[in-house]
């Protein structure tokens, strides 16, 4: 497994912060070296943003990521579960947010547990460290 934690600030409040996490469907607005990796975030549940939200996120190199928000709360916590698919599973993930009101900013943890599986397990062990020092470049934009 895969564990990785990253911590940075922004300079927007927490409600700034979670409502851009909380927009699957534009992750991009946000992160466009997502776009390296993700060609399209879907959501597939109805209602509201939320507790039990699934999702699918369309992948450049893996077929597809599905996925469901597994702790919520609002303004200060997301977490997603999901797990990537091409054919067969490849690996599950779970990828947290936990916001911290600061005087001016907010503190981001971002915290990532990867599991790769059978066949993918020895070489995307070593991809996932480089997707996730990627991603930290990608959260100024927040």
């Amino acid at each position: 497994m895969v564990k990785v934690k990253i911590i940075f600030q922004v300079g927007k409040s927490t409600e700034h912060v979670f409502e851009l996490l909380n927009d699957i469907s534009d992750y991009k607005r946000w992160a466009p070296d997502k776009s390296l990796f993700f060609i399209e975030n879907i959501i597939t549940s109805e209602g509201p943003i939320g507790l039990g939200t699934t999702y699918t996120d369309r992948l450049r190199w893996f077929g597809k990521s599905m996925g469901e928000i597994i702790q919520y709360k609002p303004p200060f916590e997301i977490e997603f579960q999901q797990e990537t698919l091409f054919g067969l599973p490849v690996f599950g993930a779970r990828i947290k947010y936990t916001l911290n009101a600061l005087q001016n900013s907010t503190e981001v943890i971002h915290r990532v547990e990867a599991k790769p599986y059978g066949f993918f397990l020895k070489c995307l062990n070593q991809c996932f460290q480089l997707l996730f020092v990627q991603k930290e470049s990608g959260h100024a934009r927040l």
